[in-house]
């Protein structure tokens, strides 16, 4: 499937202990991908406009920061079905969400998504859900509201 867009980079930012393994296993497909070290903060948001996609294949998930920061930068999202990112992805134009631990439906869901077209600024409309202080807010609100429960 991948084979569709082999004009594709897939960068892959972060440290881990998986980090060697990450290496020998990619080193065959050359520039095609990037391995690049954590980041500071500030410098997040110069990948994700350079990304044509966010793909987070997690098996377990919260709501995950970057993909609210990935939609609120005008970025689609390829996803699994986990945790609170269904409650993101509400709507095809935001992206595509599938089932964990399936790579086959993982790899037709990034090519499809690398092939369509989309409008950033759309997506950043439709997916945007405000800033850290908006964030914070709600959070605010829940724990406020449990207390009371309490």
């Amino acid at each position: 499937v991948l084979r569709d867009v082999s004009d594709a980079t897939l960068v892959v930012i972060g440290d881990g202990p998986e980090h060697g393994a990450l290496t020998a296993l990619t080193k065959p497909l050359g520039e095609r991908v990037r391995l690049i070290a954590r980041q500071p903060l500030e410098r997040v948001p110069l990948f994700m406009a350079a990304a044509d996609t966010l793909v987070l294949p997690s098996r377990f998930e919260g709501t995950p920061n970057v993909v609210l920061e990935s939609l609120a930068c005008g970025r689609r999202v390829v996803a699994t079905t986990v945790g609170g990112v269904p409650d993101l992805i509400t709507n095809p134009a935001l992206g595509v969400l599938v089932p964990p631990a399936d790579p086959d439906a993982l790899a037709t869901a990034i090519a499809s998504a690398l092939r369509t077209p989309y409008d950033p600024i759309e997506v950043a409309r439709l997916g945007a859900r405000g800033g850290w202080a908006a964030s914070a807010s709600a959070l605010h609100a829940v724990l406020v509201d449990a207390a009371k429960v309490r």
